[in-house]
């Protein structure tokens, strides 16, 4: 189980923010590894919303240390799966996944509750991936994709990721797809998210994001036909 926030001791660095997933081995347990982001954040303080408005009920929780928290934690392993699969580096796994955290807690008074704290998220970390200049192949598939396929999608090649030639080839298929095309296709099908919210995080329209998906899985399908 994760300590409580409060009982890390952070590391200070030159700028005032706390290098606290610097020694975090990659094979920390994440929901451990995540906790200590809390420390990285900076100490601005933000005014507390008094609008009751449907946008202001679905933003972050400005200035509310322990909210974001609750934040981190419910998001914070979706995007370092996301982070992972993009750029097979640990080290920029871990910097991407605090940055991403760091910034957002920068620009929350700047949310306006358009799009879903998730989505905003994910739309953050997805430049931060960009901008870390390391998207290379695939890694091997999260333990997510390891659950055995429900029953009533037997026919979906895709479905069948218990079996593990399947998850092999699966891997080696997606190592192959285009960055976007792998981007599109992993925020589908693994976070299952929307394509007017992958197009959101991706700066992409919905019709674009459901093209990507459409040649990404053309593309696999016929990587896969073996399992058709």
């Amino acid at each position: 189980m994760s300590a409580p926030f409060s009982t890390f001791s952070p590391w200070s660095s030159a700028d005032g923010r706390t290098e606290c997933l610097t020694n975090v081995s990659p094979t920390t347990p994440r929901s451990w590894a995540l906790a200590r982001l809390c420390a990285c954040l900076p100490a601005t303080p933000w005014s507390t919303p008094t609008s009751t408005t449907a946008n202001s009920r679905r933003r972050p929780p400005t200035g509310d240390r322990a909210a974001f928290e609750t934040l981190i934690r419910r998001h914070g392993p979706a995007l370092h799966r996301y982070a992972r699969r993009m750029t097979r580096d640990d080290a920029a796994v871990q910097d991407i996944v605090q940055e991403t955290f760091v910034a957002a807690w920068r620009q929350i008074d700047r949310f306006r509750g358009e799009s879903s704290p998730r989505t905003w998220l994910f739309a953050i970390c997805a430049r931060k991936v960009v901008d870390s200049h390391r998207v290379k192949r695939a890694v091997p598939l999260d333990d997510r994709l390891l659950d055995p396929a429900d029953s009533s999608a037997s026919a979906d090649p895709f479905a069948n990721v218990s079996n593990t030639e399947f998850l092999e080839a699966l891997e080696e298929a997606l190592a192959e797809l285009p960055p976007r095309q792998r981007a599109v296709w992993l925020l589908r099908e693994v976070e299952e998210l929307t394509f007017p919210q992958i197009g959101t995080i991706l700066s992409l329209s919905p019709d674009g994001a459901r093209g990507h998906h459409h040649r990404a899985r053309t593309t696999l399908q016929q990587r896969l036909q073996r399992w058709r």
